[in-house]
């Protein structure tokens, strides 16, 4: 019996670090966003639209200190996703960049 317990117990202390690492959207101050599907973001498996990421970005500038976007996969990006987020990004006052480094928030011409 104690041998169960005490298994369970290490599982336990296991899951209690490895949940919140595993969750953790935000790394070293960016996160990665990728394109989806008619217009939309992509972000850990979840799917947006340019007001729910504009939502979601200002709640992780102000909780977790967010200071950069990275849009993945970039070439399969629509100009109006490149565009959205420049603008979010220019709004937010964060810095925003593709996966090659060009930045996504001067005005698209």
């Amino acid at each position: 019996m104690k041998r169960i317990v005490a298994k369970l117990l290490g599982v336990l202390f296991v899951l209690l670090i490895a949940v919140p690492v595993l969750a953790k959207d935000v790394r070293d101050g960016q996160l990665s966003v990728e394109p989806a599907r008619d217009d939309r973001f992509s972000v850990n498996g979840f799917t947006m639209g340019k007001a729910e990421l504009y939502g979601y970005l200002s709640e992780l500038k102000s909780s977790e200190g967010l200071q950069k976007i990275v849009l993945k996969r970039s070439k399969k990006a629509s100009d109006a996703q490149r565009s959205a987020i420049g603008s979010i990004a220019r709004a937010l006052e964060l810095e925003a960049v593709d996966a090659d480094g060009a930045d996504l928030r001067a005005p698209q011409p």
